[in-house]
């Protein structure tokens, strides 16, 4: 009776992970998907880079190379599952296009939407996936016509 009671705690334990599996995934469907939501935020972190970027120099990097910062610190992250960097490409004054190789599609409960009025946002299918933006000069005006009503710092003497 005790080794039939052992046989059934046995079957409904394997029952338990096995249904876990089909409703969370398994160990390494979870990774992908984590690697995914990686790249993703990666590539939010470096377009806020370039917005940055081309609020104070008025024009966009030539490559992501160009946003190190050794002062603020920020080294452009490459593809966790890859090691290779993320592809870059000027399409216009203000317009570029990031992009990423992914695993799977991404959930839509976490589509994560953007504060662009057009809606963009990061939603991704299965490979490569290129997201084409454009800064909008008058939500993201150049720092030199931010700053053009401020007087200019007097020269202290010494």
């Amino acid at each position: 009776k005790a080794q039939m009671v052992g046989y059934g705690a046995g079957v409904a334990v394997l029952a338990a992970i096995v249904s876990g599996f089909f409703i969370i995934g398994s160990p390494t469907e979870m990774r992908l998907l984590r690697f995914d939501s990686e790249k993703v935020s990666h590539l939010q972190n470096i377009q806020w880079q370039i917005v940055n970027y081309w609020q104070q120099k008025e024009e966009l990097p030539r490559t992501l190379a160009g946003l190190e910062d050794p002062i603020s610190g920020f080294s452009v992250p490459v593809d966790p599952q890859s090691g290779e960097p993320y592809e870059y490409r000027v399409k216009g004054f203000n317009s570029f296009e990031l992009c990423a190789t992914f695993n799977r599609e991404s959930p839509e409960d976490q589509v994560k939407e953007s504060i662009y009025p057009e809606g963009e946002n990061w939603k991704h299918g299965v490979g490569e996936e290129c997201f084409d933006r454009t800064i909008d000069p008058e939500r993201y005006p150049p720092y030199s016509k931010t700053n053009s009503a401020v007087a200019p710092v007097p020269a202290v003497s010494r």
